[in-house]
């Protein structure tokens, strides 16, 4: 670990001597960029504590396997001429006060209570948060994918309008001065504007001094149709997030028809009473409880409950559907783009180019990059790894 962050200390250190004598704050890479983005991007963050979040709910569920112990103590002064029971916002366990005149009666309370069967609700509580948890995490996935491709995508922009910055500026001929000066205006700007956008996507403040370091070249991934698809319906985590919805809706439908099963509950409690806390005098009376309870008949609301969870289920089995016959036309639409330009790039000889382009080359290779950024979107997986 010191090894890791003496090593993360170095290259940051680099980078600040390399800012200082290009006088930037900060010179940005693409693989730095996507790592500070997913380290501080707002849409990231807040996923991230939605995970936190989700990873409680299964601590939660987790917990209707144990015991409830309570303890409780209760002061009171009464005169009463029949007992009553305290209850409610008086106190949170009931406290039987007796028939008769008292300045200060002491009531303390230890209780244990435990269900031992409730139809299997505990246990399929428990899996539902462990499956909302996945989803959660494949959510995550998601957020961090989309400001990946993002960053990717704004960066490759600026890198284009860099390179036609350099162009304009070198060209000498087949350009009148104002010809040549009007390009190099637009150029700038477009450079200016996509690395402020750049900036947004990453999350650093906007006044930030930056430039971009890279090479513009032609992204090139020899990959089939189908390739991509399975790719897509296997690790795209927009399916997994529909997978994750439709079992969570079964379960929930399990959920429901339990309602119907028994609930059988065992309590033990001890219990202390008189006008002294401890001591002499003191009542001193236990319990063991066994409870039975049979839901019988509520109108028919526990029917129409499973028959709303049924619909759902059936609703999300619809929208995974959907769904795939979405992510289908979206890798079949990106994949034709990008097999375009890669022929398109192959014909002009730029697979491996990466210095001195016609204007109609960088255009070429722009188009290029964005189509297989744009794949990797509608797949679902950086392309790189496979």
């Amino acid at each position: 670990m010191r090894k890791i962050l003496l090593i993360f200390t170095f290259i940051f250190a680099l980078q600040n001597l390399f800012a200082a004598e290009t006088g930037f704050e900060r010179v940005l890479t693409q693989e730095s960029s996507i790592q500070t983005a997913l380290a501080i991007n707002h849409d990231v963050l807040i996923q991230a504590q939605n995970v936190e979040f989700a990873k409680q709910r299964i601590n939660e569920s987790s917990a209707l396997y144990f015991p409830r112990i309570d303890f409780n103590f209760n002061a009171s002064g009464f005169d009463n001429t029949s007992p009553i029971i305290l209850s409610g916002d008086f106190a949170p366990t009931p406290v039987f006060l007796p028939d008769t005149n008292r300045s200060l009666y002491y009531v303390t309370r230890v209780s244990a209570w435990q269900t031992i069967y409730a139809g299997g609700r505990n246990r399929a509580t428990n899996k539902l948060a462990i499956i909302n948890l996945d989803k959660v995490k494949n959510e995550e996935n998601l957020i961090k994918f989309q400001v990946t491709g993002k960053v990717k995508t704004i960066f490759n922009d600026c890198l284009y309008y860099k390179e036609k910055l350099k162009l304009y500026k070198s060209a000498t001929s087949g350009l009148t001065p104002k010809e040549r000066a009007a390009k190099i205006s637009i150029a700038q700007f477009n450079y200016d504007k996509a690395l402020i956008n750049l900036l947004a996507a990453i999350g650093l403040d906007l006044d930030t001094l930056a430039d971009v370091s890279g090479v513009f070249k032609a992204k090139i991934k020899e990959v089939t149709l189908n390739q991509c698809l399975l790719l897509a319906y296997q690790f795209k985590p927009e399916m997994q997030i529909t997978q994750n919805q439709e079992i969570m809706d079964d379960l929930g439908v399990n959920l429901l028809s339990m309602q119907r099963y028994p609930t059988i509950s065992i309590g033990a409690a001890q219990e202390w009473t008189g006008e002294k806390i401890v001591g002499e005098g003191v009542n001193s009376n236990w319990y063991i409880s066994a409870n039975v309870n049979i839901p019988l008949f509520d109108g028919g609301a526990m029917f129409a409950r499973a028959k709303q969870g049924k619909i759902n289920l059936r609703a999300s089995t619809l929208k995974r559907s959907k769904i795939e016959e979405a992510v289908r036309l979206a890798v079949n639409k990106a994949f034709l783009e990008y097999n375009f330009w890669k022929k398109q790039a192959a014909e002009q000889k730029l697979i491996d180019k990466t210095e001195k382009f016609s204007e109609a080359e960088l255009d070429i290779i722009d188009n290029l990059n964005k189509s297989y950024y744009t794949l990797e979107l509608a797949v679902g997986v950086q392309l790189d790894s496979y």
